[in-house]
């Protein structure tokens, strides 16, 4: 899968009121609602630069600098220039809820950034904004580290949010689909190569066989049901691991997707201890996909109770069936993974995120 546009430019869909509101409105991006002030004069068909939540627009940026006072993170990210590793502060973008509107990324124009005006729709322009993606953990360290992660079985787990891909509704809609509980957890990627070794891998590295993750794996019987050339995924949550949110107390790995020589395959072809530690499978009936990009979001809104009774879940991940046939579109998309997700703007909202 692509790497997520952080920063792209974008075209205004549309510039809509908020109630009560003298001084600002609502910017419709792609999917996405954005509260803007109407001092911007705003206007559909205006291209932009969108900055997608989860954005840092480090502190020394002077383009940035009237965000640092809504609170600053710090990041620990690899120098371009040096490749050690440096510490970059700056604030980061969250989804919020002003006068009763979610709110969801940042707008800017063009001519701030210092970005050719004719740059294309769709465009990148992640590097010339200068801004890094914050992950709520700090990358593993060196003696965590042993590579890089290893794609020869499976893509990094990863799912472009439906927001993101408005353009390509009208063919998703008709697709087959299993939609799933979207598990707050550490992401964890463990496959066996052709030689029978077993490997284990965070989002982005390859990391010590004796980590927490493996030991769970192991005692679950998932590393066992492995065959050569055979990658499960799975959602580490429990106590001690991130913030726990679902309120778990024994570290419980959650499967969402299993491969086989870098294909994901259906649920049905999984060996039974995946299935025995699956991610919740939701109502296919309730869930189907439907109505506007708009429509599933509100729908997903407000999502509790799919693992721990009374919390609110992330979201819900679809996964597409394995042997329908994909535009280039679509299948360029999503990739191999072959999902997409909504996540829950309660849940992020409780959780400033």
């Amino acid at each position: 899968m692509a790497e997520r546009k952080m920063v792209s430019v974008q075209e205004i869909a549309g510039i809509y009121p908020v109630k009560d509101a003298d001084r600002i409105e609502k910017a419709k991006v792609l999917g996405w609602i954005v509260v803007v002030g109407k001092d911007m004069g705003l206007k559909p068909g205006d291209h932009v630069a969108y900055f997608e939540v989860d954005c840092l627009l480090p502190a020394d940026d002077p383009r940035y600098a009237a965000f640092q006072k809504r609170g600053v993170k710090t990041l620990i990210v690899e120098d371009p220039n040096t490749g050690k590793d440096v510490e970059v502060s700056g604030h980061v973008l969250r989804t919020v809820r002003l006068r009763g509107t979610y709110s969801q990324g940042l707008i800017m124009p063009l001519s701030e950034l210092g970005i050719d005006p004719e740059t294309p729709v769709g465009a990148d322009v992640t590097r010339e904004a200068g801004v890094y993606k914050y992950e709520e953990l700090p990358p593993l360290r060196g003696g965590d580290m042993i590579g890089p992660f290893g794609s020869a079985y499976a893509s990094k787990s990863d799912a472009p949010r439906l927001q993101n891909l408005t353009d390509v509704w009208s063919e998703l809609v008709g697709l087959r689909a299993t939609p799933t509980v979207k598990v707050d957890g550490t992401s964890t990627t463990i496959a066996r190569d052709d030689n029978g070794i077993a490997h284990v891998y965070s989002r982005n590295w390859e990391i010590k066989p004796e980590c927490t993750n493996m030991v769970v794996a192991q005692r679950d019987g998932l590393v066992d049901a492995l065959e050569p050339g055979m990658a499960i995924q799975f959602e580490l949550v429990g106590l001690g691991i991130q913030s726990n949110r679902l309120k778990l107390r024994r570290p419980t790995p959650f499967v969402f997707a299993v491969w086989r020589n870098h294909r994901k395959i259906n649920r049905s072809d999984w060996p039974q201890a995946c299935l025995n530690h699956a991610v919740p499978v939701l109502d296919a009936a309730r869930w189907r996909l439907e109505g506007s990009v708009e429509d599933m979001v509100a729908k997903v809104d407000g999502l509790r109770g799919c693992v721990t009774d009374g919390v609110l879940d992330e979201g819900i991940v679809w996964h597409l069936d394995a042997d329908q046939l994909l535009s280039s579109d679509v299948a360029g998309r999503l990739s191999a993974n072959r999902c997409f997700k909504i996540i829950n703007n309660k849940y992020l909202l409780k959780h400033g995120l």
